[in-house]
């Protein structure tokens, strides 16, 4: 196996002093464009490396940063997984990913990994539970990105204008009977979510619209709980035109049931989602949503834990970013008579009976 090459072969073959080798990987000193096309091709003809373990010695960095999300499976978590390693990459930063699969004890042990590690710094996407003692005995930076934290820098939704977005939407679409597909209002973005929406609903009120009490169902945020649609249609008063669910996951859940249950969307049930994954455009129609930009996070993010890691006091600030409205084929307005049920609450039945036995 042939030695390892070192800077100093490097310079012995480029003709130049190790400091201008040095000098030329760091970027820390300009060198001549002819000698660092030189040592370029030195380098690629030795196979040279850096060293990362003796540079974080000399500069106190490792040039990496930790990257704690709640739940990978999400296609959520995972698209903005992939944001925020596009951002730290553009900045020269490796990511290091770990799961803490919505459990409290992974988490904080993933914490402490990360620390033992030397990692720069952490970006997080804490669990149901923040760890805020945890991260106050942290030695190193830490951002938490779409779940906020109180004293602590974060960059999060706007959620509240999000709710106000999809529920302003529906209205102006002439909706008046409408569902709700909620989270746990013990998640802030949900409740958030919820409060923006809620409001327009009130406004209309006010205004002298006949807009009813929406009805809701509440459970965690995942697939399971749109299953669930077809108890938002059980009853003798009509169903709602139109459902807000708080995630996309959640929409596309009851996009489902509705489909098993014969509920033409949007011609029956208008739907609407929250958060813009990619899997909702190759629904048909596509969903309806609120946009979370995920690369405007993670580049406020990166751009937040920069500025910590260059010693800059930035006191707990909080970042929000502003969505937007996806307008896709999945709302429509109301239809003028309430959609036959008899079919569909029979399928439900039949479903449940199944479950049951």
């Amino acid at each position: 196996m042939r030695a390892r090459a070192t800077i100093k072969d490097v310079a012995r073959e480029a003709g130049v002093a190790v400091g201008t080798v040095s000098n030329h990987l760091s970027g820390s000193a300009r060198v001549a464009a002819k000698t660092a096309r030189r040592i370029d091709e030195v380098i690629a003809g030795l196979g040279y490396r850096i060293h990362l373990g003796a540079r974080s010695l000399r500069s106190q960095r490792t040039q990496s940063v930790g990257l704690v999300l709640p739940n990978i499976s999400n296609p959520f978590y995972a698209e903005i997984a992939r944001a925020v390693e596009h951002s730290l990459w553009a900045r020269g930063f490796q990511t290091l990913l770990c799961d803490s699969s919505q459990d409290a004890e992974r988490e904080r042990k993933h914490l402490d990994a990360l620390e033992n590690r030397r990692v720069d710094g952490i970006v997080l996407i804490h669990s149901d539970r923040p760890p805020r003692e945890r991260l106050a005995r942290l030695s190193v930076p830490v951002v938490c990105l779409d779940r906020g934290i109180e004293g602590q820098p974060s960059v999060t939704t706007d959620n509240r204008l999000g709710g106000r977005l999809a529920g302003r939407h529906l209205v102006a679409l002439g909706h008046r009977r409408i569902a709700i597909l909620a989270g746990q209002p013990s998640d802030t973005n949900v409740r958030d979510r919820l409060l923006g929406f809620t409001e327009v609903l009130e406004q209309q009120r006010r205004r002298g619209q006949e807009i009813e009490a929406p009805r809701k169902l509440t459970g965690p945020q995942a697939l399971e709980l749109g299953y669930d649609v077809g108890r938002l249609l059980d009853g003798d008063s009509p169903p709602p035109t139109a459902i807000f669910a708080t995630n996309d996951i959640v929409a596309v859940g009851a996009w489902r049931t509705l489909l098993e249950l014969g509920v033409a969307v949007p011609h029956d049930i208008s739907l609407i989602g929250f958060d813009d994954i990619e899997m909702t455009r190759l629904l048909i129609p596509p969903l309806t949503t609120v946009k979370q930009d995920k690369e405007a996070m993670a580049r406020e993010a990166t751009d937040l834990l920069l500025q910590l890691l260059e010693g800059e006091r930035v006191g707990e600030a909080a970042v929000r970013v502003p969505p937007r409205l996806i307008v896709r084929g999945s709302t429509a307005p109301p239809r003028t008579e309430p959609f036959r049920r008899r079919r569909a609450l029979r399928k439900t039945e039949r479903k449940r009976a199944a479950l049951a036995s």
